[in-house]
């Protein structure tokens, strides 16, 4: 008989606040932990999402755990004096929050220079304070992984969690920097993050979904529904790769999350 797979989970980012999740949240967050979660780190990236995240939290507090900023993509969709608020309200909840992020650079959905400007003088914010709070910092990048370590590197950034992370020719200085990598559901198509996965150490490693996207299709061509529980078959791939067992995986990946971002969960 085949040993028992460990079912001790943690997906260490998707977003349980987003309204695809309003309909039945507490169904869903009952058979994640029913199918062996032990905890989601959500993120808020909007300032309307924050106050929403934080209730999220306070009915799961020992299952949801709560990262926050402003997305990069939402640049232009904010003022100066809303970004100012929106720094004291996360002072003001710091202790309610086990993250500052995702922040970033997203040059992808916002090609304007001015705009990618103040998408930099944003997240060196961030990164501040970051610092200031003593949290982890959740890391968006797209069409900008050079620039991000440029940037890291300058402002001395040392707990960094680099989300879905895609860039193997930066490898080596993310390795070196000590940061992690966060691998998805995309490692099941793209060779690019399969070769990201053998190159990282497994103590640099942590499983994400992004929920509730890349839930992929099934067998009816449909769209599936992205939840936490996807991060199952990322954590095989991972193994397949790195030819190393699944529960080598599985609990090394746990470990790295609940040690990055100090989670009172046991594993």
């Amino acid at each position: 008989m085949a040993a028992k797979r460990s079912t001790k989970m943690i997906d260490s980012h998707m977003h349980l606040n987003q309204r695809e999740y309003d309909e039945d949240r507490p169904a869903l967050v009952e058979k994640w932990k029913a199918a062996g979660l032990k905890a989601v780190i959500s993120n808020s990236v909007a300032l309307n999402t924050f106050e929403k995240g934080l209730k999220i939290q306070a009915r799961w507090p020992d299952f949801v755990f709560t990262t926050a900023s402003i997305h990069p993509e939402y640049i232009k969709e904010v003022n100066a004096e809303q970004i100012d608020a929106f720094f004291e309200k996360l002072r003001a909840h710091s202790n309610e929050i086990i993250g500052i992020g995702e922040a970033g650079l997203d040059h992808f959905n916002v090609k304007e220079p001015e705009w990618q400007t103040k998408q930099k003088e944003l997240f060196i914010r961030f990164i501040a304070l970051s610092r200031e709070l003593d949290k982890p910092l959740v890391v968006h990048t797209r069409e900008a992984h050079e620039e991000t370590v440029d940037l890291l590197e300058e402002q001395g950034v040392k707990r960094a969690h680099l989300h879905l992370w895609s860039s193997r020719g930066l490898i080596t200085r993310v390795i070196d920097n000590g940061w992690l990598v966060s691998l998805g559901p995309l490692i099941m198509q793209s060779k690019s993050i399969q070769k990201i996965a053998k190159d990282m150490p497994l103590e640099q490693i942590l499983l994400e979904t992004d929920s509730p996207w890349f839930g992929g299709k099934g067998a009816d061509g449909k769209p599936l529904r992205g939840e936490p529980t996807n991060i199952r078959p990322v954590a095989e791939k991972v193994a397949e790769i790195k030819g190393l067992s699944f529960d080598e995986v599985w609990l090394q990946c746990g470990r790295n999350a609940v040690s990055l971002y100090g989670l009172p969960v046991k594993l």
